[in-house]
């Protein structure tokens, strides 16, 4: 299920963003470009971030999964992104703590439902260490939809 999820024209590698509101500007764009997304998604994911980060250390590894509101979402994606250099990111258990993080899945759902599933399949991932390090090291879009299908098979 989360491979029908994945877009291979949404896996963005290397990305070059100053702080997260770049980011978030840079992917806006892309989504906004590709019709994934409506007016209103950069607003909400920057201003989402900022009450309900989405940072995660997970000792070994950090990642983060900020996402958007189903009212700005035209079709259901996640996106994987990996940066040149990690950036900022408030942890999701303590807003005052920033962490580096320099993988990120990006989810914009526009059912609700799948929402806790989805985000429960993609943590069961990124706790995987193993999982991280081969995205983190994935040359192209199409390497990394490789490493997620053989990972979700294997669930």
């Amino acid at each position: 299920m989360l491979k029908d999820y994945v877009k291979e024209e949404l896996v963005v590698l290397n990305l070059d963003s100053a702080d997260r509101t770049e980011l978030f500007k840079q992917m806006a764009k892309i989504f906004s470009d590709k019709g994934y997304v409506k007016e209103g998604f950069y607003d909400f994911i920057v201003e989402r971030e900022e009450n309900y980060p989405t940072g995660l250390d997970l000792g070994t590894h950090t990642v983060a999964i900020p996402h958007g509101n189903p009212e700005y979402i035209n079709q259901s994606f996640i996106s994987v992104v990996t940066l040149k250099q990690p950036i900022k990111m408030k942890k999701m258990e303590d807003a005052d703590e920033e962490i580096d993080v320099d993988l990120f899945f990006i989810l914009g759902l526009n059912d609700g439902t799948q929402h806790l599933q989805i985000l429960k399949q993609v943590i069961g991932l990124i706790q995987q260490e193993a999982f991280v390090k081969d995205i983190q090291s994935a040359k192209s879009a199409k390497e990394v939809m490789e490493k997620i299908s053989a990972v979700v098979v294997e669930n």
